[in-house]
């Protein structure tokens, strides 16, 4: 079976890494992808209380210098069947770590491929160019970098900090995250669910108002889209 480790980071606090994550892992289960869900911010664990009953989910501070050994322990150590993890192991990765966290990223590769991992990351950016720095070291450490414009900040052409410092080479492989109603955005995460099981949930509650499954179920189709095109080409 194929192995991946899925990192999501971001150019900023708050620019949307839990919205691609949890989008990644919805996509993944649509194509019958074994998923597992590895929540690093012990803050604010929102991605894996979104699939804790669905899916295996483990939560490591990795915030913490000891977070990304234990990581690095649970995806290359047997379990006590002497079975090793597989499939899609998608991470969620805190705010404010990425400065910190280059000092065990090329660790971290090395020993996840020994494995044999293939290790991807997606970089969610809003047009901003606070911490786009991040962006070209990670292209030095990591074999895969796939960017992420956040459309709900912004249209395509306002990510000029990140197109002219990079797009010329990379444009063919940007992810386009469609923006959703930020009120409906809101309701969708207060629900602390899915958003498959947004859908599918019942009940007399905002969250099951027919238009808000309406907004949901075309954003998520349009997500789906956005990975389709760049990921099963990538």
């Amino acid at each position: 079976m194929d192995r991946f480790v899925w990192l999501v980071v971001g150019n900023k606090g708050g620019c949307g890494k839990s919205v691609v994550a949890k989008g990644l892992v919805d996509w993944l289960r649509a194509e019958r992808e074994s998923v597992t869900v590895v929540d690093g911010d012990a803050r604010t664990p929102d991605v894996a209380d979104a699939f804790a009953a669905l899916l295996q989910t483990k939560r490591f501070d990795l915030h913490d210098v000891t977070g990304w050994p234990a990581f690095s322990d649970y995806l290359c150590t047997s379990d006590e069947d002497g079975v090793l993890v597989s499939g899609h192991v998608v991470t969620n990765l805190p705010d404010g770590i990425n400065d910190r966290a280059m000092l065990f990223f090329e660790r971290f590769v090395r020993l996840s491929q020994a494995y044999g991992f293939q290790v991807k990351v997606l970089f969610v950016m809003n047009p901003l160019p606070d911490g786009l720095h991040l962006f070209g070291r990670l292209l030095q450490t990591f074999p895969e970098v796939i960017p992420v414009k956040n459309l709900a900040f912004g249209k395509v052409r306002e990510f000029v900090h990140f197109d002219t410092a990079y797009g010329a080479e990379l444009d063919d492989r940007v992810v386009l995250l469609p923006a959703m109603n930020p009120r409906i955005m809101q309701v969708v995460r207060e629900s602390a669910l899915s958003y498959t099981d947004f859908l599918d949930q019942t009940g007399n509650h905002e969250g099951n108002f027919v238009y808000a499954k309406l907004v949901v179920h075309d954003w998520r189709a349009a997500l789906f889209e956005a990975l389709e095109d760049v990921l099963y080409t990538d």
